[in-house]
């Protein structure tokens, strides 16, 4: 019975937290603007070579800041080793400008997977070589196949809400 109680409770949690993922929040900023908190990820299994996927795509609302983590391939998975070898991250306005974001001080060295890695990255819009103007994170396979492994992308971002 104990077993049967913990599962409910543990469904119940996950159901709150799917819902919680679903329905972004609002915050109002010191300045007196609004925002909203997005988040989303995805498996990347089936990226063509040399095809981006669009990500995240908040046009005509702005990208103050965001984080943003995947996993690639790596020959070594040890802290600053290496960047991501075929998943590129991209931001900033499509058709504009889009900077990469992702290189060796973003290997968090994660990884429970032999040649699989974890990378992290956080940018502010303006600010580290990013655009001033970020409304979009972009996924480019850099590699010379698809994507077959377990190749994912997760980000969260705050979003400018204008009135």
């Amino acid at each position: 019975m104990k077993a049967r109680n913990y599962y409910a409770f543990l469904a119940v949690g996950l159901v709150f937290f799917a819902l919680a993922m679903v329905f972004p929040t609002k915050k109002a900023s010191a300045q007196g603007d609004e925002s909203q908190f997005v988040v989303s990820s995805s498996m990347l299994s089936g990226l063509a070579p040399g095809a981006v996927f669009p990500f995240i795509d908040t046009t005509p609302q702005t990208i103050s800041q965001a984080h943003i983590a995947i996993t690639d391939a790596t020959t070594n998975c040890s802290p600053g080793a290496a960047p991501p070898s075929n998943v590129k991250v991209l931001v900033g306005q499509a058709g504009v400008s889009l900077v990469s974001v992702m290189g060796a001080s973003t290997n968090t060295g994660i990884s429970t997977t032999p040649g699989q890695c974890v990378f992290h990255v956080t940018i502010h819009a303006g600010r580290g070589g990013v655009p001033s103007t970020v409304t979009d994170i972009v996924v480019l396979n850099a590699g010379s196949s698809p994507l077959s492994g377990v190749n994912t992308v997760t980000a969260s971002a705050t979003v400018r809400v204008e009135q």
